[in-house]
């Protein structure tokens, strides 16, 4: 009952977490990114939306608000989530649902706040804060076991196959959808009333992405390993609370005591960073004078499996 507990505690945080970090991605986008003069484009599902609501615009002279961007962009992440369904991961995919509705609620009902970066003169600077806002949202929402829909989906996928970042992974496709911005609206009048040449909106979407990409490469760390060494009294059960809950591989390694010259058993296991919380608060319950050693990993080979979340 006790470890039931721990893990319903565990997910509720996880859940708090991916709620918490979808409200950041949706201020970035919000009160920086669609507050820009400039036109500027959030990459993958959303910023596919953007580029269907900019071409409705130009070609069509239809006029559309925030809610229909949210509302594109649910739909269009429905056959993406299938896939994290049947590639990533079961609780990652629901996780990943639970951060797409509260992005859809809170990209339709927060309201924009005026931060005075809505000139031109003021872009650069619009173009940082909702990049990194966004990428930290982003980031956060991968390291807690989701992700905020669309390219970070295919690109967890595509991560897990190959070990590439995931970072690296979403700014090719994000270059790509700036591109395509470009080419619809550049040299138009857009959404703005402001006629902007694509060079311009490619160059800041450009800023944008790298200052995602860094923030979500900080956040997100579950391709950063350890090894962790644990030397306690209580190693049967701490091993098959990692084995069972965490679901890593265990070695024990023989140790003495230089002083006491008892003989201990040391845990050794290979975790992603994120992990790591899990496995300390679990030690710690267990046995709260293990002594733990971590070690960074610079690679691992062999069978080792690189998953989304325990």
């Amino acid at each position: 009952m006790k470890q039931d507990s721990f893990v319903w505690n565990l997910e509720f945080k996880r859940i708090f977490a991916v709620i918490f970090f979808t409200f950041v991605y949706a201020v970035g986008v919000l009160w920086f990114i669609e507050a820009s003069v400039v036109p500027m484009y959030t990459g993958g599902v959303l910023g596919i939306a953007q580029l269907f609501r900019d071409t409705l615009f130009v070609v069509f002279d239809q006029t559309t608000g925030i809610a229909f961007l949210a509302t594109v962009n649910m739909i269009l992440n429905i056959p993406i989530l299938i896939l994290g369904w049947k590639g990533v991961s079961h609780r990652f995919t629901i996780h990943t649902l639970i951060s797409i509705v509260f992005q859809t609620l809170f990209l339709s009902l927060i309201p924009r706040v005026d931060f005075g970066l809505s000139e031109q003169v003021h872009v650069f600077a619009a173009s940082t804060l909702g990049g990194l806002l966004i990428g930290i949202g982003a980031g956060g929402a991968l390291r807690y076991g989701a992700s905020t829909g669309g390219i970070d989906i295919i690109a967890q996928y595509v991560s897990l196959k190959s070990g590439k970042s995931v970072g690296f992974i979403s700014l090719v496709v994000n270059i790509v959808v700036a591109i395509l911005g470009a080419f619809i609206i550049g040299g138009q009048v857009g959404p703005s009333g402001v006629t902007v040449a694509g060079g311009i909106i490619v160059s800041y979407t450009i800023v944008r992405i790298i200052a995602s990409t860094i923030g979500l490469d900080l956040i997100h760390t579950s391709y950063q390993h350890i090894s962790v060494q644990v030397i306690s009294t209580q190693h049967e059960a701490i091993a098959e609370q990692i084995i069972h809950t965490i679901r890593r591989g265990v070695t024990y390694l023989e140790a003495q005591g230089a002083y006491s010259k008892s003989n201990k058993m040391m845990i050794y296991v290979i975790i992603s960073r994120y992990e790591f919380e899990t496995l300390f608060k679990l030690i710690q319950q267990i046995d709260p004078k293990a002594f733990i050693v971590t070690t960074p990993v610079r690679s691992v080979y062999g069978n080792f499996l690189r998953k989304t979340m325990t």
